[in-house]
């Protein structure tokens, strides 16, 4: 299998057809001047050195128990005091490239050679270490002694929290050629939910992994391997028993948990993905504009285009906003009523991916050169 990271996608493509040269050389949107109605107060900051830029993958913060968990390729999984970002522990990890995830009672982060790594939350000794069947890319899903870990050859593995026992394995297969990224599984009740390069979303049983239902999210089209790319990599979202999902050259859609029953679904391409609040969906198109949508019916809310073609990450919500990042570091604070934007901060100067979290009312915020920082926006 081979794989594309974002950039080298876009000039490929640019290279590929008038159409696609038309969407993809695009300069990013010039920074406009606008009113500011919201306050974006930086609560601390850190730096994990080298970040995950020159590996291609999206190592994103996670929270638990009060404490942050991040990961860099200098730095290791470190560990920070969620109230004043001071350094509890670390771990240093050849080859880290997916994670972490985190529960109160473990983090998990994976390699380049398919390692798993489990670590205490507390004091950062280690508590497992497992192999999966390749590199791992994307963060774990953790819930109560379940570890579900995203493999880049397409394969799920459901591993016991307390020992790295494998549990059970899923084949699902993946194209010859697809964008170099995973998307983030979700447990959600009974339920593992597992998005791939193949253009499906997929239900597994929690128990055994065996499929409840599968759906697809695009078809692919086209003669080459690099026109027919309909990958999911795209964070995803569980709401209200629902299961939001937007894939590459493909569409968004909203699926009933229990089935996998279409509620609706919109031509809509996406590589970052999408956030899910109790009314409205906020999915990241691939040309960096920002779509509010109708949770319930997909209908558009509203949608700004004053970011495109600035590699947007996924969105994150935090009260009454949405905020997304872009490539050169920026936090774009976007009222979730209007879709006006209402704050702008910076973070360093490089992409996010999928770097934004929020936790009790924190963004946690980490670019792809290792800058960490926790902001209150109100």
């Amino acid at each position: 299998m081979r794989t594309l990271a974002p950039l080298v996608l876009a000039l490929v493509l640019a290279a590929c057809s008038d159409s696609a040269k038309k969407e993809n050389i695009e300069p990013p949107t010039p920074l406009a001047d606008f009113e500011s109605r919201a306050s974006i107060e930086r609560l601390w900051s850190s730096s994990l050195g080298d970040g995950a830029a020159s590996t291609g993958a999206n190592l994103a913060p996670a929270f638990a128990g009060g404490r942050v968990f991040a990961a860099g390729l200098d730095a290791g999984l470190v560990a920070f005091d969620a109230s004043n970002g001071k350094r509890l522990w670390s771990q240093e990890i050849e080859g880290l490239t997916g994670g972490p995830g985190a529960s109160l009672t473990i983090v998990v982060v994976g390699s380049i050679e398919g390692d798993v790594y489990a670590f205490d939350p507390e004091t950062g000794e280690s508590r497992w270490q497992a192999r999966v069947s390749s590199e791992v890319i994307s963060a774990p899903a953790i819930d109560d002694n379940l570890v579900v870990v995203v493999a880049n050859d397409g394969r799920t593995h459901a591993l016991d929290a307390r020992d790295g026992k494998q549990l059970w394995a899923v084949d699902r297969g993946v194209p010859a050629l697809s964008l170099r990224g995973n998307s983030v599984p979700i447990i959600s009740g009974d339920r593992v939910i597992v998005a791939s390069a193949n253009g499906k979303i997929t239900s597994l049983a929690r128990d055994d992994g065996r499929v409840l239902w599968e759906q697809v999210v695009g078809v692919a089209e086209g003669r080459t391997d690099l026109e027919r790319m309909i990958d999911v990599d795209g964070r995803i979202a569980v709401q209200r028993g629902d299961v939001f999902v937007a894939g590459y050259e493909s569409t968004a859609q909203a699926l009933t948990s229990d089935g996998g029953r279409t509620l609706w679904t919109r031509e809509l391409s996406s590589v970052a993905g999408l956030a899910a609040g109790d009314d409205a969906v906020f999915v990241v198109a691939t040309n960096g504009e920002l779509w509010a949508l109708d949770r319930r019916t997909g209908g558009s809310l509203w949608k700004i285009d004053i970011l495109a073609h600035r590699m947007l990450s996924a969105p994150a919500l935090i009260g009454d906003y949405v905020v997304v990042g872009d490539l050169e570091g920026y936090l774009h604070v976007v009222e979730r009523s209007s879709g006006e934007l209402v704050a702008r901060t910076q973070v360093g100067d490089a992409g996010f991916g999928d770097g934004l979290i929020v936790a009790d009312g924190v963004l946690y915020a980490q670019n792809k050169d290792g800058a960490l920082g926790a902001f209150r926006i109100q």
